[in-house]
């Protein structure tokens, strides 16, 4: 392993850091906007789009770990190859009510189950390196669901627990009771990255029928009173999809100041629905049940060339897509314009509002203040202006 190898990796953390750290505020709408929302209940919440963030917890792992990942993954790939290339790790999200008060309005959140508490506070990898331990919350010894990357190694977040996460989204809807809706996948990690026993690292609680219970029961705690539940949508109709092609979703006028989360497992689905084949009394949609009794959000993480989202969304669906996955390279721009064109209501991405790709410029910014507008793929004969899809 040369020199050039560790100046490269050396540079690439200390530039991906102060890319995150001198990130701009989002670009000023280039003409005035409405301010008095108007047509919003002749609309549906599947008829808007909205721009967000990816992982919208995270926080880069400090140098002093960062670096010596990267060494090993080049040295020992047989020990370090699960976690992939590490300098993908190296990037930060604004907190949350900063990334709200940037306009967006859709996020994901990956949770670990600790059911006793304290399973995650002192990290495996800070130990095998000898450094000292994060500052991390209090919360972090409490039982409930933590919100962090990939356990022992890429563990710092904005908000540590998903009831801190969640209560900062309440917190600022609480202030903003006008929002648009606010839409969150859920991605439940019970899998550890097979790294070798000898190491040490703490062992995941699996996500089984207990565990997704407790994680609708966080949801409801935090949130009861917000939620856009499947059993709202379904309403008196048989299951989801019929109600998706007879009622319809709610409009974006009786949705705002709520928030709507889905099960980003697919692998999950099966145990999630056990019992609740149109996901009666759960808390979340799933996101891989296309044509199926539960089937109302789809993820389709992949925009292809568009024709498949646009398809599902010209259905009745909600899609989530990504407009970008590539922390390395440049983001492809027309991967982001295609994703942004085929219709999904949920894209996500690594660069939104208020954070750039430092060697070219990209982000992924509607322009206007809050990320949202009538969706460019039309699901029914009414009209969507966007005076619709302001906050007052």
């Amino acid at each position: 392993m040369g020199r050039g190898f560790i100046r490269t990796a050396l540079a690439t953390i200390s530039i991906g850091a102060m890319a995150a750290a001198c990130a701009p505020p989002p670009a000023t709408p280039s003409v005035s906007e409405p301010t008095v929302a108007v047509g919003d209940g002749d609309i549906r919440i599947n008829q808007i789009q909205l721009v967000g963030s990816h992982n919208s917890y995270h926080q880069a792992p400090e140098g002093a770990i960062l670096l010596p990942l990267v060494l090993g993954a080049a040295a020992l790939p047989g020990v370090f190859g699960g976690l992939g290339n590490p300098l993908e790790l190296n990037y930060t999200h604004a907190p949350l009510p900063t990334q709200l008060e940037r306009g967006i309005r859709t996020f994901e959140l990956d949770v670990y189950a600790d059911p006793d508490g304290g399973r995650f506070a002192q990290p495996r990898l800070t130990q095998l390196f000898g450094l000292k331990q994060p500052r991390l919350t209090q919360n972090v010894d409490q039982p409930g669901f933590k919100v962090l990357h990939i356990a022992d190694v890429d563990f710092l977040s904005s908000c540590e627990t998903l009831q801190i996460c969640l209560g900062q989204i309440r917190s600022w809807s609480d202030a903003h009771p006008d929002h648009l809706p606010i839409v969150i996948n859920i991605e439940a990690k019970g899998d550890g990255l097979g790294l070798p026993e000898f190491l040490g690292f703490t062992p995941i609680v699996p996500i089984d029928s207990a565990q997704l219970d407790a994680i609708d029961a966080e949801l409801r705690l935090a949130l009861g009173d917000r939620l856009i539940t499947p059993d709202v949508v379904r309403g008196e109709a048989a299951d989801l999809r019929t109600a998706m092609t007879t009622t319809g979703w709610p409009t974006l006028k009786d949705s705002r100041g709520k928030v709507l989360f889905f099960l980003d497992n697919e692998g999950l689905r099966d145990t999630y629905i056990a019992g609740h084949p149109t996901l009666e009394g759960r808390a979340m949609f799933t996101s891989s049940g296309q044509g199926q009794p539960d089937g109302a959000v789809l993820k389709v993480n992949d925009p292809g060339d568009g024709s498949v989202i646009r398809s599902l969304v010209s259905q009745g669906y909600i899609v989530r897509t990504r407009a970008d996955a590539d922390l390395l390279g440049d983001p492809s721009m027309a991967k982001r314009d295609t994703a942004l064109a085929s219709g999904a209501q949920i894209v996500h991405s690594d660069y939104p509002p208020g954070q750039i790709r430092w060697t070219t410029g990209y982000t992924v910014n509607l322009g206007t203040k809050v990320q949202g507008r009538c969706n460019p793929v039309s699901t029914t004969p009414a009209t969507c202006q966007p005076a619709a899809v302001i906050e007052p």
